[in-house]
């Protein structure tokens, strides 16, 4: 049977693919491409890097859409007003997205490079089994999704078939951040998840744990951050990541004295400036 696709539709997928998140990922890769792996505009700005953009952008896209259609009850408790995925946009077109998107997106990166390709499959199933189950375990879904944040990274070294330490150093500053703000985005969402059995760590351990939680994944990053500032010759990055340890600190305080919602999707919003912040530094490496 046919699926129809109209204007509206169209709409609702732009958002549920998270078009914005999207451009982030692509230019933090194209980033890592240029400034980290100090590739040439000529070997980045051609025909198969796009389509390797292209791909990558299908698979993140896919994952948002799977994770929005398994979690619209809870999301219809927690934000109502943002939901798409059973709303505006109906759950089989979600569904027949998702499959597309994926599909193409491992054909496109197959096109590539089959290592690229086994990864995109990798990805795949992981955001899938992150959406339908992973999710709903304690820290392991948590831990999913940051592994997947430092993949964006790690698949540019296997693009150009180079290792890079400085793109890994980058790639789990990455992964610490977005289980961080992952963490935070459970405290957050506790009302719905916890109607639904989600044995998330504020569920499970409660605030004093989820905060405890919280200040060990910031402490290994503050000693991932000094080590890195300790073994670079690099004033400008010194200097810069100096004021992120700085604005780290900041964070963890307002973690402490953090009691109610609004409190914690105001941390979120700094750690999220911590990110693009790190994306940013790329250039003056």
């Amino acid at each position: 049977m046919a699926v129809r696709f109209s204007i509206r539709d169209a709409a609702s997928f732009l958002i549920a693919s998270r078009v914005p998140n999207l451009i982030i990922i692509g230019m933090t890769q194209i980033a890592t491409a240029y400034f980290l792996l100090g590739n040439s505009m000529p070997e980045i700005l051609n025909l198969q890097f796009a389509i390797f953009l292209l791909s990558t952008a299908m698979i993140a896209a896919g994952g948002y859409i799977i994770n929005d259609y398994f979690d619209q009850k809870i999301d219809l408790i927690n934000r109502p007003d943002e939901v798409v995925v059973g709303t505006k946009f109906r759950r089989r077109l979600a569904l027949f997205t998702h499959t597309s998107l994926t599909l193409v997106g491992i054909i496109l990166g197959l096109f590539i490079d089959p290592l690229v390709a086994g990864v995109h499959v990798f990805s795949a199933g992981a955001l899938w089994t992150y959406s339908g189950i992973l999710k709903r375990r304690l820290l392991i879904g948590t831990l999913t999704i940051s592994f997947l944040t430092m993949v964006t990274l790690l698949i540019v070294m296997v693009y150009y078939h180079q290792f890079s330490l400085l793109v890994l150093v980058y790639a789990l500053f990455g992964c610490v951040s977005v289980f961080i703000r992952e963490s935070i985005k459970d405290i957050v969402s506790l009302k719905g998840e916890r109607v639904f059995g989600v044995k998330s760590v504020p569920i499970v351990w409660g605030f004093r744990g989820a905060k405890t939680v919280i200040y060990i994944a910031g402490l290994i990053g503050v000693g991932m951050i000094s080590f890195y500032l300790i073994s670079i010759n690099n004033w400008h990055v010194r200097y810069f990541f100096a004021v992120v340890l700085v604005t780290a600190c900041w964070v963890f305080y307002k973690v402490k004295v953090a009691e109610r919602m609004q409190d914690f999707m105001e941390i979120r919003k700094w750690i999220d400036t911590i990110i693009v912040s790190g994306i940013i530094s790329m250039a003056l490496v």
